[in-house]
């Protein structure tokens, strides 16, 4: 680079001269020297930047040498540290032998261990456990002689709390919301009870359990084995989930309350039409008894029972024929409408029941395609209301309407049990009539 700066300033410098007016030959060996001069220049100028890159060549050269040196001895040591890695490995799997099995078993053992105990209810008055159990389901090398040991203490501690009954004090949530420092037995790793109930472990804070605000049935044993030493008392074996089960499942006033006001209607019109049957079914079986004592004194006919008073309508025996008979037809006529009252009404509540159940139905069914267009179909828990609805009152419905119509057969088969006796009767008196005609 500097060579070339050079030849460009001589030649500028020889272009600048001035030509004088002189004879041509003059001019030519003037120009010849020149261009001697600068070929001089110019051959200085690249030998000296050949012997430049010539030194930058050898210079290269040597360090690509070195490189070469550098990495042969970098892979012959690569080699060699593969080797012994593997010779390291290999003697590492024969020392350990069955060890590496081991530590398998350990951090699965730690694993379920801590997934049991860290929602146990023995951590109530048990807080403290001997082994790291999160350490030891994450480790990535072989457990201490240490370690191990403190894993068999802890179960072999778990082991012996699930099948001891402590008693102990706790702060239980009530459930008002109240905070109340309780005496609670634990039975093993199964349940907690007191004075009021089961309990049950309380998510959010491990040293606070809650009352079940739905005690199931089997609670009544619980004071009898409070009062005494040796008494029955129902545990849960899948240690509380059944009941907590038993805590969400509905009772039949929460259903009730599911199917909403046309659910409380067709339980209205179920509770009115009992009671019409029933009435119905009263008045029929005290018209029959009534009726029943008449016909052993037909010669005493009274005005209290239907046939007493169809046995006066019939007057007098020697009346026409036709004329009887249509006074005992009148007379039976008049008792029908007494006899039948309300079973029209029966028949229509129980008709009526099954369709406010469908209309409960699409009621329900609108409600829930509601909440899925607003939120969405992720959370079933928001279509619930909905489909309760739905169901239980087509339920509702078809149990109303059942018993109804059963109701309204029963009624309808006594009252025609008493019109035929009513016109059986009627009937024996037209022909004892004609009969005492002939005779005459």
């Amino acid at each position: 680079m500097n060579s070339y700066r050079i030849l460009t300033g001589l030649t500028a410098a020889l272009l600048s001269l001035p030509l004088f007016a002189a004879a041509p030959t003059q001019n030519a060996d003037l120009v010849k020297a020149a261009t001697q001069q600068l070929d001089s220049a110019r051959e200085a100028a690249f030998r000296g930047d050949l012997a430049a890159q010539m030194d930058i060549y050898r210079a290269a050269d040597a360090s690509r040498n070195d490189a070469r040196e550098e990495s042969e001895r970098l892979r012959e040591t690569f080699a060699t540290n593969e080797k012994a890695l593997a010779d390291a490995s290999e003697a590492l799997r024969l020392r350990t032998g069955s060890l590496g099995e081991m530590f398998g078993i350990v951090r699965q053992t730690a694993t379920d261990l801590q997934s049991v105990t860290d929602n146990s209810i023995v951590r109530i008055d048990h807080p403290d456990i001997a082994a790291n159990l999160a350490a030891l389901s994450e480790a990535r090398e072989l457990p201490q002689l240490t370690e191990l040991k403190q894993l068999w203490e802890a179960l072999r501690d778990e082991a012996r709390w699930s099948g001891e009954i402590s008693l102990t004090e706790v702060d239980a949530v009530y459930p008002n919301g109240e905070l109340a420092n309780t005496q609670v037995i634990r039975i093993g790793t199964f349940n907690l009870i007191s004075a009021d109930g089961y309990l049950t472990l309380d998510d959010d804070e491990m040293k606070a359990v809650s009352l079940l605000p739905r005690q199931p049935t089997e609670a009544a044993l619980i004071d009898n084995y409070l009062a005494s030493d040796v008494a029955p008392v129902a545990i849960d074996p899948s240690r509380g989930g059944l009941l907590s089960l038993t805590a969400e499942s509905p009772t039949f006033v929460d259903r009730l309350r599911q199917g909403g006001m046309v659910g409380y209607l067709i339980i209205f019109i179920g509770a009115v039409g009992a009671a019409i049957a029933a009435w119905r079914l009263i008045a029929l079986r005290l018209t029959g008894s009534a009726v029943r004592n008449q016909l052993r004194t037909l010669e005493a006919p009274s005005p209290d029972n239907a046939l007493g008073r169809i046995l006066i309508a019939r007057g007098s025996d020697n009346d026409d024929q036709e004329l009887l008979e249509a006074r005992m037809d009148e007379a039976v006529l008049k008792e029908l409408p007494g006899i039948e009252r309300g079973q029209s009404i029966i028949r229509l509540l129980a008709a009526i029941a099954p369709l406010l159940g469908l209309l409960g139905t699409v009621t329900g069914m609108i409600a829930t395609f509601q909440a899925i267009t607003v939120f969405g179909s992720g959370d079933p828990k928001l279509m619930a209301g909905g489909i309760s609805q739905a169901l239980v009152t087509t339920e509702l419905g078809l149990i109303v309407a059942v018993p109804l119509l059963l109701l309204h057969s029963w009624v309808a088969s006594q009252s025609r049990g008493l019109v035929q006796v009513l016109d059986e009767q009627s009937a024996g008196l037209i022909a004892e009539a004609a009969e005492k005609r002939e005779s005459c």
